[in-house]
């Protein structure tokens, strides 16, 4: 349904685009028509990210313009070797901007393909780089400037309001979630609650990224959005620990009158929705461990729930007071939230060298294959080809199937084809003066602006848009040429089919596969935490894995029944990762073999996907669980066990502190 809120953005960027038109027609740029292409591109609902993106735009710009001045001229004498050089450039940016995963790598994406905007269209005429990349660099900053300017100026949208909302969507689901996880329920692993927590956990993250930014006088700091963030991603893991502990003790008719009281006092807390800290909840928590013996595996797993819902508590009093206080001096926090606020801790992502790679191998066949064309053929246009090339893998090198993407990009190409043709031979032609112009652009464009901030949409609309507002090729002095705007149109559908082409030979993945790769790497890290090879903190590992949760779940979605990926569960191996994390910090020679044990597991788990914990291992983890430690060995051991054990039988052990 289309809103006020999308004619507003459509005004806005329609308003832009014409401001950088006439700007760029008067101070007289030699292709104006980029810099409204510009504002379409840049132009997104939320003003932060505007602002943000014609930032990264412009910096990507000029970055990509000094590489193209630098090699251009250097190689002019030699195509082969300047085609594989800007080949090249594309690729290590690209590369780059796939292994930062933040809204800051489409600075490099961009660094990467105006090269190749740049160089090939100045392989004829090397001694003109310099003031074609100064005009270029003119283009795209009057265009940036003036979406920026347009954006802010009427009805800008804050990008803090839309991050409220999404804390606020993130809170109804955790609360769901532990509701249901008190209450004795297991929410299934599709539900709506489990599958958006952590996405949504993530894109907290990169909203983040867009709040300096921001038109709000009062705006949260990134600081502590991040100390938020860090409550929230532990709550994800301990709310699955939590359901799994209360189902274990069901199991084991360990659910006491005492425990079951203390579970429906703890949900009544949470469902109160309070950010006072409960003392009387916390009372009655210490009672019942002081009077649980550590005798019995039903025992055990009582004080391994009651660990956990202190740890419930303590985050979500700390989220809540961070929550409601995003806006306000850190100087209203309690000393412990003002200690998190103060903390800087990395936020790993997680990173597919692998994948990266084989997409930069695909750019880089789609740049030289197009390329080689162009030199045998010696085409005019022919340099057209390898641009397209270049920008179309660039764009859809995240996907799991870029070449979907291309193939829809391409169609919505040549479905404006018509249009521009139209324009170009019947309607400009009659046109006479600035305001005609913006008079007979407008029902086009406005109605491009309306659909192109839905997200159905989007994928069909800029490809219209950017087409539409680049092949009119407006500049001062208007000609209308059939021949070069054919060849030149020709030009880019087969630089959009030679990227299909290179990526559909050597890129394409199946989401399975990615999935399995998504899952090797936690085996992987696993292995090496129980080594003690590893120095992540749990903070970096529950932001590491809660990623790969959000990029495993629309993964899983289709596998078999069958297949070892139906039951994969990242979310235990999350658990199972803290759980090793509080076992290293031991000084405890047994329960250094036993990590070896379990790292030799998970390292032969990356080899052979459907290999299970050895019945030697459970063993081993029964042998030490039934010896004398001290009570959060017992509560991580305990842990352990039920991660890598969750169908077995009970132990049959009176372990005695």
């Amino acid at each position: 349904m289309i809103r006020l809120r999308e004619w507003v953005f459509s005004a806005n960027s329609f308003m832009a685009a014409m401001l950088a038109l006439y700007i760029s027609l008067i101070i007289g740029l030699e292709r104006p028509f980029w810099a409204m292409a510009t504002v379409y591109i840049v132009s997104q609902p939320l003003t932060g990210t505007v602002r943000s993106k014609a930032i990264y735009r412009f910096g990507g710009t000029l970055i990509g313009g000094a590489a193209a001045i630098w090699l251009v001229p250097t190689m002019a004498n030699a195509p082969v070797l300047l085609s594989i050089s800007l080949a090249l450039w594309v690729c290590a940016c690209q590369f780059l901007s796939l292994l930062d995963r933040t809204p800051r790598s489409y600075l490099f994406m961009l660094a990467g393909y105006t090269a190749a905007l740049i160089g090939f269209p100045s392989v004829d005429h090397p001694d003109q780089i310099f003031q074609i990349a100064l005009l270029r660099a003119q283009e795209i900053g009057v265009g940036v400037l003036c979406a920026s300017l347009m954006h802010t100026l009427f009805f800008p949208r804050s990008v803090s309001a839309v991050l409220e909302a999404k804390l606020a969507a993130i809170s109804s689901d955790a609360q769901a979630w532990i509701v249901s996880a008190l209450s004795g329920h297991i929410l299934p692993r599709n539900a709506p609650q489990r599958r958006s927590i952590a996405a949504d956990i993530t894109e907290l993250h990169m909203l983040a990224t867009h709040i300096p930014y921001d038109t709000e006088a009062q705006r949260p700091t990134r600081a502590a959005i991040a100390a938020l963030q860090d409550r929230l991603m532990l709550l994800v893991p301990l709310i699955s620990a939590i359901e799994d502990r209360v189902q274990s003790l069901k199991q084991a008719d360990g659910l006491t009158s005492d425990v079951q009281a203390l579970l429906d006092e703890t949900r009544a807390w949470v469902e109160m929705d309070r950010r006072d800290d409960p003392l009387a909840l916390r009372a009655a928590i210490i009672r019942l461990g002081s009077e649980t013996p550590i005798t019995g595996w039903a025992n055990l797993l009582a004080h391994n729930l009651l660990a956990r819902l202190t740890e419930l508590i303590d985050l979500l009093r700390l989220s809540r007071e961070l929550s409601a206080s995003l806006s306000k001096p850190a100087s209203t926090l309690s000393p412990d939230a003002r200690a998190l606020v103060s903390q800087r801790i990395v936020r790993p992502l997680h990173l597919d060298y692998g994948m990266a790679l084989l997409s930069t191998a695909a750019t880089f066949a789609a740049i030289v294959g197009t390329c080689l064309f162009w030199i045998l053929t010696g085409w005019p246009e022919g340099s057209i080809a390898p641009m397209i090339a270049a920008v179309m893998c660039c764009f859809f090198a995240t996907l799991d199937d870029p070449t979907t993407a291309q193939r829809g990009f391409l169609t919505w190409t040549v479905i404006s084809l018509p249009l521009i043709a139209l324009y170009q031979f019947a309607v400009l032609p009659m046109v006479h003066g600035f305001v005609m112009l913006g008079v007979v652009l407008a029902p086009p464009l406005l109605l491009m602006g309306v659909l192109l901030p839905l997200p159905k949409w989007y994928i069909r609309i800029m490809p219209l848009a950017m087409g539409f507002t680049t092949g009119l090729a407006l500049t001062n002095t208007f000609s209308a040429d059939f021949a070069s705007f054919a060849n030149a149109n020709f030009a880019q559908v087969v630089g959009v089919a030679g990227a299909i082409f290179a990526t559909r030979l050597l890129r394409v993945v199946g989401p399975q596969t990615i999935a399995r790769r998504v899952l090797k790497a936690c085996w992987r890290e696993l292995a090496t935490i129980a080594d003690a090879r590893s120095r992540v903190s749990a903070g970096e590992w529950t932001g590491l894995m809660l990623d790969r949760v959000q990029l495993l779940a629309p993964r899983l979605s289709g596998a078999s029944t069958h297949d070892r990926l139906a039951a994969a569960d990242a979310l235990r191996d999350l658990r199972t990762g803290l759980n090793l994390l509080v076992l290293k910090e031991l000084d405890d020679a047994e329960i250094a073999t036993l990590l070896d044990a379990v790292s030799g597991h998970f390292a032969a788990l990356e080899h052979s996907e459907s290999l299970k914990p050895s019945s030697a291992l459970r063993e081993r983890i029964d042998t030490v669980l039934a010896e004398p430690r001290p009570i959060g060995a017992l509560v991580a051991l305990t842990g352990l066990r039920r991660n890598l054990f969750p169908d077995a039988a009970p132990p049959q052990f009176e372990p005695t502190i």
